[in-house]
This record gives structure tokens, sequence and C-alpha cells, in this order.
């Protein structure tokens, strides 16, 4: 008898130890991870404050927001989940770190650009520095440049006044 007293015990202590895992186990899923749901705010833009996220922000929409950021996290959600449901709230605006397409594709391209096209006008200006000076015309040239010179301008006044 003193045996099965023993497997009896030593059963019930198992099933113990097992609903005690459960329940740990259920009750840590229901709470959302903090540094989860603060890498999740910080990615999020406050509609209140435009430039700052809701986890700087100090606004009532920012608190509310991260306030759903935190549910979504203990429902399961992932984190693609959570961002696609503020961005359909707000659209893209509220991501802080938008994809590079449609028209935040520009605000990514523009910088890039700027600063090729700022490098190209540095470098063009730079070799154009190197060139050596053009020769002067040749005395026979600067005699048939000063010949159309005079005529043009006995042409433009031809009482010989010489004109402003």
């Amino acid at each position: 008898m003193p045996e099965r007293r023993w497997s009896s015990v030593a059963v019930a202590v198992a099933v113990l130890g097992l609903l005690t895992i459960s329940v740990v186990t259920l009750i840590s899923a229901g709470r959302p991870d903090p540094d989860r749901v603060q890498e999740l705010a910080l990615q999020l833009r406050c509609p209140v404050c435009k430039s700052v996220s809701i986890a700087e922000s100090p606004s009532d929409t920012a608190t509310a927001m991260r306030q759903v950021v935190s549910e979504q996290v203990a429902a399961g959600r992932s984190d693609a989940e959570v961002i696609g449901y503020f961005r359909a709230r707000y659209g893209d605006w509220v991501w802080l770190d938008p994809p590079a397409r449609g028209t935040t594709l520009l605000l990514w391209v523009l910088p890039v650009g700027a600063t090729v096209a700022g490098a190209a006008l540095v470098w063009a200006r730079a070799r154009g520095r190197d060139r050596p000076a053009p020769a002067p015309p040749a005395p026979l040239d600067r005699a048939r440049v000063d010949a159309a010179v005079a005529r043009a301008r006995a042409t433009i006044h031809p009482d010989g006044e010489d004109g402003p």
C-alpha cells in the first residue's frame, strides 16, 4: 500500500508541475513584450507632433497609439500587421521609415541626385581651371576684327558720331 501512495503522490506532483508551467506560459503570452512594443512605437510617427515617434511623444494621441500597439502585440500580431494597421488608418505618412516607392521614392532619390550633380559641377569647374589660356589672336586676325567693327559702326552711325 505505501508504494501505491508514493506513485499517486508522484503523479499528483507531475500534474501540478505541468499545470503550473501551462498557467505561467499563458499569463506571459498575454503580456506584450515591452521591448517589441517600444521598437514598434519608435517606427510610428505621432500625428500631433509630426516629426516625433509615438514612443517619444507626450501627447494623448501618442499614448493612445502606444496602447493600441501594446494590445496588438499582446494579441499576437506580427510587426508588419501592427504597422499595417496604422498605415491603413493614417497612410504611409505615419511610418517614420517609409518604403522607397511612389512619392516617397523621390525623397530617397533627390538627395542622392543633388549630391551627384553637385560633385559633377565641382569636378567640371576644377577641370576647367587646368586648361591653358587661349592664345592671343594673330595680328592679321586682329586687323580683320577691327575693320569689321569699323564697318559696323559706320553702318549704324553714318554721320560719324560715336554712339553709346
